[in-house]
C-alpha cells in the first residue's frame, strides 16, 4: 500500500509498486454524455431523412423533364404541319394549275412539243411534293384535318379564326382530289373574308359522314351572293366542287355575315 507520505507501506495486503503506478497513472473511464447518445440513436433517422428529402427532390426535377419533352414534341409537331402546309400551298398548288395550263396548251399541235416537256416536269416536281408532304405527315393520324387546318389558318393572318374537326371519324382520310379541294375552299373562302368583309372571327367546320362537308362561317360585312361581281375566288371555289361531283352553296347578306359550304362526295 502507499501511505500518505509516498512511502510505500510493506505487509500482507501491499500492492507492488510498478502496478500501483500504473493504477494511479490510467485515466478514469469517460461518461458518454445522455445528448451525445442520443445523437447517435438519431442518425439512422437523419439518414432516412436525408434520402426522403433527395427523392422528393429528383421527383420535380423528374416531372420537369417530362414536361419539357412533350413540349419540345409539340412544337415540332406544330412545326411539320406548318412546313406541310406552307408545301402544299406555296408550292403544290402552283403546280397544280401550271400542269393544267400546260395539259391544256398540250391540245394545240403547234404547243404540242413544248408542253409536253412542261407537262412531264410538273408532274414530277408535283409527285416529289406530295411525297414531302405525306413524310411530314406520316405519323399524324389525321394528315387531311391538320393541312386544312393549316391552310386555313394560314390564310386568316392576324383574324382570330378557330377550327373544328371533332365530327370526322378517327382515321378517316379524303383521297388527294377531294383534300386539294377542300385545302383550295378553306384558303379561298378564308382570304376572301380576310381581304373583303373586315371579319373580326372566322370559323371553320369539317365534317365527314357520307361526304365530307367543310363549312366557312365569318361576321364581316357580307355581300350579295346573286350580284354580278361575284369574285374569281368564289368562281374557282365552286369549279372545284363541280369537278368532283361536289357542291358550294354561298349565304350572305349586307351586313349579316358569309357562309360558305362545300360538300363533296
Amino acid at each position: 500500500m502507499i501511505e500518505r507520505n509516498g512511502k510505500q507501506r510493506k505487509g500482507p495486503g501491499a500492492a507492488p509498486l510498478g502496478l500501483a503506478s500504473r493504477a494511479a497513472k490510467r485515466p478514469a473511464a469517460r461518461k458518454t454524455p445522455r445528448r451525445a447518445r442520443l445523437r447517435r440513436a438519431n442518425r439512422p433517422a437523419r439518414a432516412a431523412d436525408s434520402t426522403s428529402q433527395a427523392i422528393a427532390l429528383e421527383r420535380p426535377r423528374t416531372h420537369n423533364a417530362v414536361t419539357a419533352d412533350a413540349t419540345v414534341a409539340n412544337l415540332l409537331e406544330r412545326e411539320r404541319r406548318r412546313t406541310a402546309a406552307d408545301v402544299h400551298d406555296l408550292i403544290m398548288q402552283d403546280l397544280s394549275l401550271a400542269l393544267a395550263t400546260a395539259r391544256m396548251l398540250a391540245d394545240d399541235p403547234a404547243q404540242a412539243a413544248h408542253a409536253a416537256i412542261v407537262v412531264a416536269a410538273c408532274e414530277r416536281a408535283l409527285a416529289g411534293a406530295r411525297s414531302t408532304v405525306d413524310a411530314l405527315l406520316a405519323h399524324d393520324p389525321q394528315p387531311g384535318v391538320a393541312t386544312v387546318a393549316a391552310a386555313a389558318r394560314a390564310a386568316a393572318r392576324r383574324v382570330p379564326l378557330s377550327f373544328a374537326a371533332d365530327a370526322v371519324p378517327h382515321g378517316a382520310q379524303p383521297d388527294e382530289a377531294t383534300l386539294d379541294t377542300l385545302v383550295h375552299v378553306a384558303r379561298e373562302a378564308v382570304r376572301n373574308a380576310v381581304k373583303h368583309a373586315a371579319p373580326s372571327a372566322i370559323e371553320v367546320v369539317l365534317e365527314y359522314g357520307e361526304s365530307w362537308r367543310l363549312l366557312v362561317r365569318d361576321d364581316g360585312r357580307g355581300f350579295d351572293p346573286g350580284g354580278t361581281q361575284r369574285g374569281f375566288g368564289l368562281d374557282s371555289m365552286t369549279a372545284q366542287a363541280r369537278a368532283l361531283g361536289g357542291r358550294l352553296r354561298v349565304s350572305s347578306a349586307a351586313g349579316a355575315g358569309t357562309v360558305i359550304e362545300a360538300i363533296l362526295p
